[in-house]
């Protein structure tokens, strides 16, 4: 990766720190609010499938827009590229239009097969909530749509904020609106959050649009490109629609194992999805358009060597953050969560599902770089041949494990299929891009684990002296200070086992130089 690519990652970094910080308040006002019962379970399966459209859009348009508009861009000028860009809008806000109306017609339909364990009475409410949050569907692939096109001018920073601004909407939204029932409230706040997030990117967007538009020649814009576009679109709708139908599937499993199990799924999930988001996430975002254009030139060597820099930056930052949530995960819940409505009884389940989730995102961050590299090859059947295995591989462990270990099996169930899409990335990035671990990349993986193992060990070790030793110590300051430690510690070694493994380097590299010396 070149510096600026380091500066705008430092700079999504923080943008996403952000995100994931109003993403935890609004987990805590949620919990609050709605506790971890049925009502919770409610809003949920209600927002499922808002919430599939809202992760869902940014990583089927990106791939899609980015590759293709700088093509153009750079083929036949500013102009035509967003003459380009134009046309493909038109289309896919109309596909967009045609889905919320068809989910909007079949929501009693889907509804009935996410929540097997609802009672009658449960579903009709969950059907009123949904349509609150109906309008939210449309809003938000528009706002995806814009956050892509920004991405190509290497404007990272405000479609990451989306996802804060929207978080903060829906938060100020389920406390203040004046309405009686809470459960309204949020269904009301995934709408005005979709459209505060639409809002906030447009502005950007007008400025950076070129004058000429008007005047570009559009006869020179390929249609084939369109329709290249469409297709692809369509195939990594299809990809990622098979990827996520497992969280409907755990979801709906999860309703028929007693009140409070969604929420408990829900709120372990979101928790350790921040290790995602912080480390693949950011660096996969970054290092995107400049791979594009790597592959796009047949740069490879220069594109084989960002894919190694990401994987390693993404251990670096995912493992201990991981280890952190499975070491510090009482803390972490109780802190976070465990405050009105959100009863402390909950916070052992919700602490175990994240816990197990932490290592699965783990495995899915390090599935991000990847994932970008196979976006280079405009490879629809790709994407969706991974997701389809690894969901059938899911499904049949949700349904082997389930019934020894509940809900947590369901969690067991995304560690195997995220740790299988792992290996299978890597044989199709190898196969088409000729790409390879390097051995360097191998040994600043070890490092990084021999960093993580040691730092994790030390700071058990003080998590133990401090238990037996102020039993009553406050959740907020153990949190803290372990986590202070673990950061400390790891940082440390990580320096430490580096610059040992370097000396060893220099050291047998003079014994080589002696050696032909003589």
């Amino acid at each position: 990766m070149q510096r600026s690519d380091i500066h705008s990652t430092i700079i999504v970094m923080i943008a996403l720190a952000f995100a994931i910080l109003t993403g935890f308040i609004r987990q805590i006002v949620v919990a609050y609010t709605l506790g971890a019962g049925r009502t919770a379970d409610i809003f949920l399966i209600a927002f499922a499938i808002p919430e599939f459209v809202f992760v869902a859009m940014p990583i089927i348009l990106t791939p899609v827009i980015v590759p293709l508009f700088s093509q153009i861009r750079q083929k036949y000028g500013e102009g035509v590229a967003w003459l380009w860009g134009g046309k493909l809008s038109g289309w896919i806000l109309l596909i967009l239009l045609g889905i919320t109306i068809s989910v909007g017609l079949s929501a009693p339909i889907f509804i009935l097969w996410l929540s097997p364990g609802f009672n009658a009475g449960e579903r009709a409410q969950t059907v009123q909530i949904f349509y609150r949050m109906l309008p939210g569907l449309l809003l938000m692939g528009m706002s995806a749509l814009v956050g892509s096109l920004l991405q190509v001018y290497r404007k990272f920073a405000r479609p990451v904020l989306t996802t804060a601004v929207y978080n903060l909407v829906f938060i100020a939204a389920l406390i203040f609106l004046p309405l009686e029932d809470p459960l309204s409230r949020a269904g009301w706040g995934v709408t005005l959050g979709a459209a505060a997030a639409m809002i906030f990117q447009i502005p950007l967007l007008w400025r950076i649009r070129p004058e000429n538009i008007l005047v570009a020649d559009g006869t020179v814009i390929d249609q084939n490109t369109i329709r290249e576009a469409l297709r692809l679109t369509g195939w990594m709708a299809a990809g990622y629609g098979a990827n996520q139908s497992i969280l409907f599937f755990d979801r709906a499993l999860a309703t028929s194992l007693g009140a409070g199990s969604a929420a408990v799924l829900n709120y372990g999930y979101h928790l350790a999805l921040s290790v995602a988001q912080l480390s693949g996430l950011a660096v996969s975002t970054v290092m995107f358009p400049g791979l594009s254009e790597k592959v796009g030139a047949q740069e490879l060597d220069e594109a084989h060597r960002s894919i190694n820099h990401a994987m390693g930056l993404v251990l670096g930052l995912a493992l201990p953050t991981s280890l952190g949530l499975v070491l510090l995960r009482t803390q972490v819940v109780q802190v976070l969560l465990e405050h009105g409505a959100f009863q402390a009884e909950a916070t052992q389940a919700v602490s175990t599902v994240m816990a197990i989730y932490a290592f699965a995102i783990l495995a899915d961050a390090m599935c991000q770089p990847l994932w970008r590299a196979i976006y280079t090859q405009r490879s629809g059947k790709i994407v969706l041949g991974v997701n389809s295995i690894q969901t059938i591989v899911r499904v049949i462990a949700d349904l082997l494990l389930i019934h020894r270990f509940g809900y947590n099996g369901l969690a067991f169930s995304a560690l195997i299929g995220l740790n299988l899409q792992v290996i299978l990335l890597i044989a199709f990035v190898s196969r088409r891009l000729a790409w390879k671990i390097s051995r360097r990349s191998l040994i600043v993986c070890g490092k990084i684990i021999i960093a993580g193992s040691g730092a994790y060990i030390v700071t058990l070790a003080v998590k133990t002296w401090l238990r037996n030793s102020i039993p009553n110590f406050p959740p907020i300051y153990n949190l803290l200070i372990l986590g202070v430690v673990l950061l400390t510690i790891y940082v440390t070694l990580v320096m430490g086992v580096f610059n040992l493994f370097r000396r060893n380097e220099e050291t047998a590299y003079d014994k080589h130089q002696i050696k032909l010396i003589k």
